[in-house]
């Protein structure tokens, strides 16, 4: 068997999960107010993912010495990215009623709580 037909195969296996496991149908079932509510989740979180690309992109090609990154990392431009990030990521938590003050100074506090130098397999004291 030729890795195309494994390929085509194993896709047509996973297009059959998908839809077993997450029916479409299910969202014709959703309320209007439900459906936007999943379109605004997936903008934000697509924007969140996008704006971490430039951001990524920034720091290859500033690693790399080339393009914008010729003189080192673009600080503005990594900058920006971060910004946009927190926005659309502050938008994100707003959209599902979690307070961004709340949910960084947890997240901060499970951090500080962690040890590698004790602990490799997890970090936890």
């Amino acid at each position: 068997m030729s890795i195309d037909n494994v390929i085509n195969s194993k896709q047509t296996e996973l297009a059959y999960w998908q839809a077993r496991n997450f029916p479409s149908s299910e969202l014709f079932a959703l309320s209007k107010e439900d459906l936007v509510l999943m379109i605004c989740n997936l903008q934000m979180t697509l924007g969140m993912c996008e704006e971490i690309g430039e951001i990524a992109h920034t720091v290859l090609k500033g690693t790399q010495g080339i393009r914008e990154g010729k003189n080192g990392i673009n600080k503005d431009l990594l900058a920006d990215g971060f910004g946009d990030v927190f926005i659309y990521g502050s938008q994100l938590m707003t959209l599902n009623k979690i307070d961004v003050s709340d949910a960084i100074n947890t997240t901060i506090q499970q951090v500080l709580k962690r040890d590698w130098q004790n602990n490799k397999d997890d970090g936890e004291v």
